[in-house]
């Protein structure tokens, strides 16, 4: 059997899909949320004066008015576009098919948006395995005002009893170098976190710090899932203990954010394929960076959802929509 990702474009967050070759499925981060957050939209309202060429300065009357419409109507197209991961599951999986392993990359809402409806409304499916990086609850501990935040408090309660679950699921806490019969076999390698950044993470309040970074492979090809972790914390301390060569595929660190971006890493990678999810604008966007060192980029806001398989034989194969995006980009 293949090795089969699904990468999907559930908006500011995350979640991707894993089909393993023996059989098992693992659920990476999940974010229903279904809308655009508030920072997503003024990162695509960016993104799309910038592309327009708009003056917003020297636009006044009508041409104001239009502008804004033309920026209105491109992020409701971009949201009517998010992907519900757990209905993309049920007829891209199957809807009685249980995750095996489900990993939460850092205790971050917009990578554990849907948890409870997950685990208490799909009771079709069971997440038996469920993996961490961290006890800590940082700053989501009490200090979120759930009437005002667009996230719902039971994605949160029920992440806290997953991670503290003993048995229906297993609650594993994973460290860099960690290895086990299950993962090991699937192709699973954890490079981050370390003890030293889930150090660094809480004294800093900072989850991403803490996120767990996986390689997978198989035949011969890598993919890494960057999640959201910090380029000058994160990436910069296992940077100098990991060999990072020869990989494949890279879901980019923290989105694409430049907040993510460590050059050493990604130079070293240098995949043939670099999947963000951030937009397209000169404050956050690291896409220019990837290009430096990656064959072809490309977002899942322009292209959808990504699907990449590696065969039997070693052959990666890609969804044709990821084409498009890179046009410009093929040699």
């Amino acid at each position: 059997m293949p090795l089969k990702v699904h990468f999907l474009n559930v908006g500011r967050g995350d979640c991707t899909i894993i089909e393993f070759p023996s059989g098992r499925v693992a659920m990476v981060d999940i974010d229903h949320l279904s809308v655009l957050d508030e920072d997503t939209r003024r990162e695509l309202a960016r993104e799309h004066v910038e592309a327009r060429g708009f003056d917003t300065a020297n636009l006044s009357g009508t041409s104001r008015v239009l502008a804004a419409l033309e920026v209105q109507t491109a992020l409701k197209h971009a949201q009517e576009r998010l992907t519900d991961p757990l209905d993309y599951f049920d007829t891209h999986i199957g809807p009685t098919t249980d995750i095996f392993r489900f990993v939460a990359t850092h205790p971050d809402m917009d990578h554990l948006t849907g948890l409870y409806r997950l685990h208490y409304q799909e009771p079709a499916k069971e997440i038996v395995n469920f993996w961490h990086p961290t006890y800590e609850n940082f700053n989501l501990g009490g200090k979120i005002d759930w009437k005002d935040s667009p996230y719902d408090e039971r994605d949160w309660e029920t992440y806290k009893e997953l991670r503290d679950s003993t048995d229906n699921p297993k609650s594993l806490k994973q460290y860099q170098g960690k290895t086990g019969d299950y993962w090991t076999e699937d192709g699973v390698r954890i490079w981050a976190p370390t003890p030293e950044l889930e150090r660094i993470a809480v004294e800093q309040d900072a989850p991403n710090i803490v996120s767990l970074i996986l390689k997978i492979s198989y035949q011969g090809r890598s993919i890494v899932l960057g999640g959201d972790a910090t380029g000058d914390e994160t990436w910069e301390k296992i940077w100098p203990h990991i060999d990072m060569r020869e990989i494949d595929v890279l879901k980019a660190l923290h989105h694409g954010r430049k907040s993510g971006y460590h050059q050493r890493s990604v130079k070293e990678m240098s995949p043939w394929l670099t999947i963000t999810s951030v937009a397209n604008d000169s404050k956050h966007d690291a896409t220019q960076n990837y290009r430096r060192y990656s064959e072809h980029t490309v977002s899942l806001r322009k292209s959808g959802d990504i699907q990449i398989t590696i065969e039997d034989s070693g052959r990666l194969v890609y969804s044709s929509n990821i084409a498009a995006p890179w046009n410009s980009q093929i040699t």
